[in-house]
């Protein structure tokens, strides 16, 4: 399965959030029961790690919907250097794919918000 490309913008300072459906290359939705997803940004110049998405599957596991997401704590340490994440899943049998990849834009904000 080729990872499919998403790109993302994210706002220091204010939670992120976003929901994605995972699809098989034929279009149905990829079954994540009894698999384990992780999720990181890094740097592109340098591959330092930024973050780690939090990730949950939505519902039913077999839908393949899924939220990835971070604490405004989480986005206000990120670097507004440009950046690049992807989504691995881990499968019961040993296996791991890469899901999702793309490029992360990171937004500097006026407005400092209260902790």
């Amino acid at each position: 399965m080729a990872a499919g490309i998403h790109n993302i913008t994210i706002e220091k300072r204010a939670t992120f959030s976003t929901t994605l459906t995972i699809k098989n290359d034929d279009g149905s939705a990829f079954d994540l029961s009894g698999t384990t997803l992780f999720s990181q940004i890094r740097k592109d110049y340098s591959n330092a790690l930024q973050a780690n998405f939090t990730l949950t599957v939505v519902g039913d596991a077999a839908s393949g919907i899924i939220t990835f997401s971070l604490t405004k704590a989480e986005t206000a340490a990120l670097s507004t250097a440009p950046s690049s994440y992807d989504i691995f899943v881990n499968k019961a049998d040993g296996t791991s794919d890469k899901l999702i990849k793309g490029s992360v834009t990171i937004i500097e904000n006026e407005t400092q918000t209260g902790a």
